[in-house]
């Protein structure tokens, strides 16, 4: 499953459980940031989460940012399979960058957090969704709305 939405001058692409290919992105090979609303973390396995980190650092992305219980984890598998991938030559050289939030696992707070564009100053935003297909639909359905007060 895969969404765009545009809301001004920002195209988000939300995927549940795997990243487009560049040839599956509105924007192609253009620079991202991403983002990954861990929403069932008990679906975030071993094999998931490095298919999840070398999809994110084979793109073009500038942030790669995770949201959730077990965020942390993915985020040290990002910084790895960076690595792997000649984008750093050792963890922590920004190539590309890595933040996580273990605490924010409410839904709202996640697409509030993406609608304010995160740490990334892109915009062309990558959410991947890890949890059921209803939650990767409703965040596509709720990021194209204005931003809760």
């Amino acid at each position: 499953m895969i969404s765009t939405v545009i809301v001004d001058s920002t195209t988000y692409c939300i995927c549940r459980g795997q990243v487009p290919t560049t040839y599956q992105l509105p924007w192609g090979d253009e620079e991202c940031d991403a983002f990954v609303a861990i929403l069932d973390p008990q679906m975030l396995n071993a094999v998931l989460a490095a298919q999840l980190a070398k999809g994110l650092v084979d793109l073009d992305t500038d942030w790669v940012e995770t949201m959730g219980k077990k965020s942390e984890y993915l985020h040290d598998t990002v910084d790895l399979a960076s690595v792997a991938a000649g984008r750093q030559t050792k963890v922590g050289d920004g190539s590309p960058m890595t933040g996580w939030d273990d605490d924010m696992t409410d839904f709202e707070a996640m697409v509030d957090y993406v609608q304010l564009g995160g740490q990334g100053a892109f915009d062309n935003k990558l959410v991947i969704v890890v949890g059921p297909k209803s939650a990767a639909v409703a965040f596509a359905d709720r990021i194209g709305r204005p931003r809760q007060p």
